[in-house]
């Protein structure tokens, strides 16, 4: 069963209640103002849990910066006298729930236990209790379970914001998430060639309009896209804006309290709502046919992809706005350069007064900042990690095997062929070359190549180099192919980057130089020149 398929298997249903009633009491633990005395009694009452626990726990939070697998009950082994369910039951027991207790007719839940214990009968099979299919009913989704039994309307009205009140007071209450495709046609950086439009990943702040992150790149929407734009809004931009030759002011940072996005399979995944999970950030979806849910993230991709009609080879928002003309033939900027074009334009709309707030974004965040505390996680790493997509694997005695390649950390070797079953393994699809292996307790770890000879690969570029090593039929493990097809891919394109270049400045010399070499004496021809006689003059050699 996969990890992500439910979230008690990585922060529980009771981690997440205790996690909810303990973080304001990290906030002003961490702060260290007030005391704490009344909010430990609420705690010690509501979690039914000693006061000694109820520190225990606040303490564990604070040290794991916030993350609800602190909370996650440690145990060593499993208590006398409980059982396993086995899958097959847990799938009777998700089937049932489905087919006979999501429905308009809303059937009563003990009708439905007694189905399931009929089913599990007749199978030979032990009869789950009614608390075990409850904690089942429990971890599903209260929304989806109100729109199945009483119908879509009813659940937005309870879940979904009412138009005019989609409003945040203070500063990461809400931040918005969406994608669109750029309207702009970008050419790549080796022969200034257009390629085709890239996309746009946006987060912004609700209570003070500021952008809070971004990332652009030609692939498709994915959980990659909103890893690296939530990662980017909750960091401190301190080392993007020197990159940028920028020192105007961009005070966004810190972890969101919630997050609004659309009903995209990137949103809708477990491994992204587990993450969401993870760090305490509550996740909420636009209701269909609701489009001011996303008001403010649609106002804010129009007005880029305005000041975007402005850049050469733009698309224009239509056909009939385009005409005429010819963005591609007109196309100038490479991805790298929109993209320090685009942070630039975000610097901008930030730092320009906002219609609706009567300032600009950058003061309505700093005036409502004294109000906030910054809740930035101490692992910037692992937080940008627990977003990346996932599989699962076992750890073998030559490592971790992960699209035909190996990987290895000495750390893995307590856990080879262990019977506790697969672990999650994590990757960033534009550089293969390391992987992080979730253990036991949360704990992450870096894992590399096996191989050495592997050079850093990009999963498309791996994939590419496998597809090509098929067609031509090479013989051996993935990874000797791999290195082979890379190194010469590489050095070809090496060469022919040189080529061109030589080819267009040898051109731009013919072009430039065209009336003077008729009047030029005919050269002398290349001559061998000692190096090693010092009374020659040393010249400045431009190296190509």
């Amino acid at each position: 069963m996969e990890r992500e398929r439910d979230l008690t298997e990585t922060a529980g249903v009771e981690a997440l209640r205790r996690a909810a009633v303990l973080r304001p009491l990290v906030q002003a633990y961490l702060a260290g103002t007030g005391s704490l005395e009344a909010g430990i009694r609420d705690a010690v009452w509501e979690l039914g849990a000693s006061r000694a626990t109820v520190w225990r726990w606040i303490r564990r939070l604070a040290e794991e910066g916030g993350r609800t697998s602190a909370l996650v009950p440690q145990k060593r082994g499993r208590r006398a006298g409980t059982t396993v369910i086995s899958s097959a039951v847990e799938e009777l027991i998700e089937e049932h729930l489905r087919r006979y207790f999501l429905r308009r007719e809303r059937p009563s839940l003990s009708r439905v236990v007694l189905e399931i214990r009929i089913a599990c009968g007749e199978r030979s099979w032990q009869a789950p209790t009614r608390r075990t299919i409850q904690r089942r009913l429990d971890a599903m989704d209260e929304r989806e379970v109100m729109k199945a039994r009483e119908g879509a309307r009813a659940a937005r009205q309870k879940f979904g914001p009412v138009p005019g009140t989609n409003r945040a007071n203070l500063p990461l209450d809400v931040v918005q998430i969406d994608h669109t495709p750029a309207d702009i046609i970008l050419v790549d950086s080796f022969e200034r060639k257009p390629i085709g439009r890239p996309w746009v990943t946006l987060a912004i702040d609700i209570a003070t309009r500021i952008v809070a992150g971004y990332y652009v790149s030609f692939e498709a929407p994915s959980r990659l896209s909103i890893a690296l734009c939530l990662t980017r809004a909750v960091a401190p931009k301190a080392e993007l804006l020197p990159e940028l030759d920028s020192n105007v002011p961009w005070p966004a940072q810190g972890r969101p309290r919630s997050i609004h996005v659309d009903n995209g399979r990137d949103f809708r995944s477990r491994a992204f709502q587990t993450a969401c999970a993870e760090w305490g950030i509550g996740l909420v979806y636009r209701p269909p046919g609701s489009p001011h849910f996303g008001g403010h993230i649609e106002r804010l991709i129009g007005t880029m992809m305005g000041a975007v009609h402005l850049l050469p080879g733009t698309t224009q928002s239509s056909v009939a706005a385009k005409g005429s003309y010819n963005a591609e033939a007109i196309a100038t900027m490479t991805l790298s350069e929109f993209d320090r074009w685009f942070a630039l334009e975000i610097c901008r709309y930030n730092n320009s007064i906002h219609s609706s707030l009567g300032c600009t974004p950058v003061a309505k965040w700093e005036a409502l900042s004294g109000e906030m505390s910054g809740d930035i996680p101490v692992d910037m790493d692992a937080f940008r990690v627990s977003f990346l997509p996932s599989e699962q694997r076992q750890v073998r005695r030559d490592g971790i095997h992960l699209f035909g390649i190996r990987y290895w950390a000495d750390a893995l070797a307590g856990h080879v062929s262990r019977k506790d079953g697969k672990v999650v393994v994590r990757y960033d699809p534009r550089d293969l070359s390391a992987i992080w292996v979730e253990l036991e307790g949360g704990r992450c770890v870096e894992a590399r190549y096996r191989n050495l000879e592997i050079p850093p690969v990009s999963l498309w570029e791996y994939r590419e180099a496998m597809q090509k090593g098929r067609a031509l039929g090479k013989k051996g493990s993935n990874e000797t192919v791999l290195a082979q097809l890379i190194h010469q891919q590489r050095q070809i394109a090496d060469e022919s980057r040189r080529l061109t270049k030589a080819e267009r400045r040898s051109r731009e010399r013919r072009g430039t130089l065209k009336d003077s070499i008729r009047s030029d004496p005919p050269p002398e021809g290349l001559r061998p020149v000692d190096t090693g006689d010092t009374s020659r003059p040393l010249f400045k050699v431009e190296r190509w």
